[in-house]
């Protein structure tokens, strides 16, 4: 990473620590199994390099203020999340594709860590890295994703394998297999649950798109439902007023009960890529602008264009308790930044610029958040920590 350097530091800069420990977790990608990327936590009043480490070959998760990641030299990986040190390493048998930024997913369910591979699925004790359990996946599979329902003890895998799209329903005691789905010919954009159910997106046998429910204890299909062209739609959240699908330039929200479309929020910034979800606002990332409007009436709350402020896309985009956090691109600056937005009203708080015009990163992971920090995955393969510190030369 030598010479990558950004306006709110360099990433080859001495590593500092964080001021305090970040407490609070993000125990699985988009934060929570109903994936609305939103933490009540606090955003740092700065994000200024505090420490970059591991590998991001995972993406990151936090909890009980340590990070765990991936890499292909030192395998799962278990990082002090205030000083980037290491807490422990345990040897991974993965077959990483270094032509994909990731290949491996996981989650926490209390003391342990759920890692998929793929290859396998591993169970890992979150104290010192001992393995508790394994089992083989079918093959060499695809867009792997773990999904973990800490309440039920349940871990759900996602992955592409030859022409089908399976999810299995595992134990997190043992890693007994409850049930396996494989009806649909691709998968879309992962899992999200909310109650006794668990959505999925992805290509039916007759080639159409559609969002599924199923009974989260048996498998059982309860409705299906057609949705847009696979490259027209986004991941969906889980809340309470439905199940929220960015298609094309509107958010769709489709009922809990039946799958019928309860209502459609039209935004004005162009395809949505990114949704986070909080106490009934929606905080979208689309192809040229950030909105925060609410769900489901559509009122929409504050909104801010690419044109003049011109700092879209990157995402997917993350929420604390008074920041939405989303790495975008900062055309000014010419380069990827992770950037801090008010979350009452859209003003810009800080940014976190990766690189210069002569030497760009790249941010290809969601922000991580827990208190008084923000973790981001950035090439090569870095674990990245931003902080409440002065900026340094």
């Amino acid at each position: 990473m030598a010479g990558v350097c950004g306006a709110s530091g360099c990433l080859a800069s001495p590593d500092r620590s964080l001021p305090t420990a970040p407490t609070s977790g993000w125990n699985q990608s988009r934060c929570d199994a109903q994936k609305t990327a939103t933490s009540d936590v606090t955003v740092p009043e700065r994000g200024n390099l505090a420490w970059g480490g591991g590998s991001g070959q995972m993406l990151s998760v936090v909890a009980d203020q340590t990070v765990y990641t991936v890499d292909d030299d030192d395998g799962l990986t278990a990082l002090n999340a205030q000083t980037g040190e290491h807490r422990w390493q345990t040897a991974l048998d993965h077959d990483l594709d270094d032509t994909e930024p990731v290949g491996v997913s996981g989650g926490i369910i209390n003391d342990q860590l759920l890692v998929a591979t793929r290859g396998r699925l591993y169970s890992f004790s979150t104290a010192d890295g001992s393995e508790r359990w394994q089992r083989k996946l079918p093959g060499h599979v695809s867009s792997i994703s773990t999904t973990v329902v800490p309440d039920r003890q349940i871990g759900l895998i996602d992955f592409t394998h030859g022409q089908k799209y399976y999810i299995i329903a595992v134990t997190a005691e043992s890693g007994e297999i409850k049930w396996r789905d494989s009806v649909l010919r691709g998968g879309g954009r992962g899992l999200a649950v909310f109650d006794d159910h668990v959505y999925v997106t992805g290509t039916s046998k007759t080639g159409e798109e559609v969002l599924r429910c199923l009974e989260i204890d048996t498998g059982e299909l309860i409705w299906q439902q057609g949705i847009a062209d696979t490259d027209r739609y986004s991941t969906h959240v889980c809340v309470t007023s439905g199940v929220l699908i960015g298609e094309g330039a509107d958010i769709s929200v489709y009922d809990h009960s039946d799958g019928k479309q309860r209502a459609s929020v039209e935004l004005p910034h162009g395809r949505v890529r990114s949704i986070a979800v909080d106490d009934g606002t929606a905080f979208v990332l689309s192809e040229s602008g950030l909105a925060a409007v609410s769900v489901p009436d559509g009122g929409r709350q504050w909104s801010l264009s690419r044109n003049p402020t011109r700092h879209f896309v990157r995402g997917p985009l993350a929420v604390g308790r008074e920041s939405v956090v989303a790495p975008v691109f900062m055309e000014s600056l010419g380069c990827p930044a992770v950037v801090a937005f008010e979350r009452i009203d859209g003003t810009r708080r800080w940014h976190y610029t990766l690189g210069d015009d002569f030497a760009c990163g790249t941010i290809w992971s969601q922000p991580v958040l827990a208190d008084g920090a923000v973790f981001i995955d950035t090439s090569p393969h870095t674990v990245t920590a931003l902080g409440d510190l002065s900026q340094q030369d």
